[in-house]
């Protein structure tokens, strides 16, 4: 097997066709955060594709979104209900649910929720909230490229599980992927500078994972989505639960 060479690539938020949705079952509330939206993005040179929805059961949940912006309170079909078919169907979906009622935030755990927004704070943090998701958006089209005997192969960073190595053999198990892995010769210490950015932890000498998939993190062990156990080193447990609790707190939902 010859070297293979890794490099990081970002996309440009630019040519990125984002995918946004916008359901509430008043039509005023949805066109004041289409308008909001269309505004900060004209700013930016961005030009996002918006589906605006007063109906939650006529949302295809097989279409794929980037961002979503549910009020949770509709009649017939919650926002609750709308997010877990489209959560179901496309994990890394960036959800925002719009509410006057703080109570419902509990149950947007098991979604993913990003954050929630009260209908009263719109004019105020919705563009705001909008920019964070869209950084979350990129850091989900972030890609690496492989490059095996002269082919490049692009992969998906939120794609990517785990980093195991083998001596000089580098393994990266994927998830939500048509492959479930990739192999190639390498250096540990090397990606791990690289991927530690991207939200990677290094958390034994054998393994990178990331975070993003961490379920719960043991002295000795941690689970990975799907139950998979991985050794983590006991005698730097404390700094590197340390650094995965502030990683945590800077990236997982919040309620605002």
């Amino acid at each position: 097997m010859v070297r293979q060479k890794v490099r990081l690539a970002h996309i440009d938020l630019k040519d990125a066709n984002m995918n946004l949705l916008i359901c509430d079952d008043d039509k005023t509330t949805v066109q004041k955060i289409s308008n909001l939206i269309r505004a900060q993005c004209l700013i930016k040179g961005n030009f996002p594709t918006i589906v605006e929805s007063t109906c939650p059961e006529s949302v295809d949940p097989t279409k794929e979104f980037d961002i979503a912006f549910l009020d949770i309170d509709m009649p017939h079909m919650s926002g609750l209900e709308l997010a877990r078919k489209l959560h179901a169907l496309h994990p890394n979906l960036i959800i925002i649910f719009i509410t006057n009622f703080i109570q419902y935030a509990p149950e947007g755990y098991e979604v993913g929720a990003f954050r929630y927004l009260m209908k009263e704070q719109i004019p105020e943090k919705l563009n705001h909230y909008f920019s964070l998701a869209v950084e979350e958006f990129a850091k989900h089209r972030r890609i690496i490229t492989i490059q095996i005997n002269g082919e490049h192969i692009d992969i998906l960073v939120s794609n990517i599980l785990y980093m195991e190595s083998q001596g000089r053999l580098i393994i990266i198990h994927l998830i939500n992927d048509s492959r479930s892995l990739y192999q190639f010769y390498g250096n540990m210490t090397n990606l791990e500078q690289k991927f530690e950015v991207l939200g990677f932890l290094r958390v034994h000498k054998s393994y990178l994972v990331n975070m993003a998939y961490i379920e719960t993190f043991q002295c000795k062990k941690l689970t990975l989505k799907g139950n998979l156990l991985i050794p983590s080193s006991e005698r730097k447990y404390s700094n590197l639960k340390q650094r995965y609790l502030k990683w945590e707190a800077e990236n997982k939902w919040s309620i605002c």
